[in-house]
């Protein structure tokens, strides 16, 4: 466990900062366990790709209402490394944002991840129906 914060760590580290103007607000969510037919968008507001994954999802998908888990809360940060347990993500493989959709996930944000996420949109989509 040790280990997965010192991974996470390094990654906020990476990250360059956000102008005070570009970050969004969050809270911690209310479960104390993942739910497989919900959406989780792990990220840090210190995050440029979280900021970019955030800014897309927000373009091309406002209507999913993804809630922002924001790794500065610990309830948060729990939620987060049942996900990794999950799905077997190693830590020298962590990266943020993490988006969990039922049976898939996204780790990271690149020019091919909004693709991906569409992706997986539709597979989740089918499923949860």
């Amino acid at each position: 466990m040790k280990s997965i914060y010192l991974a996470l760590a390094f990654i906020l580290a990476t990250f360059s900062p956000l102008k005070a103007e570009e970050t969004y607000q969050t809270a911690p969510l209310l479960e104390e366990n993942l739910i497989d037919n919900k959406i989780y968008f792990f990220a840090h507001a210190l995050c440029q790709n979280c900021k970019t994954a955030f800014i897309y999802l927000n373009t091309h998908h406002s209507g999913l209402n993804i809630p922002i888990t924001d790794m500065k809360y610990q309830h948060n940060f729990n939620l987060y490394k049942q996900c990794v347990k999950k799905f077997n993500i190693k830590n020298q493989d962590l990266k943020l944002p993490l988006i969990c959709m039922g049976n898939h996930y996204i780790m990271g944000w690149d020019n091919t991840s909004p693709k991906k996420f569409e992706q997986v949109l539709k597979e989740f989509n089918t499923n949860a129906n």
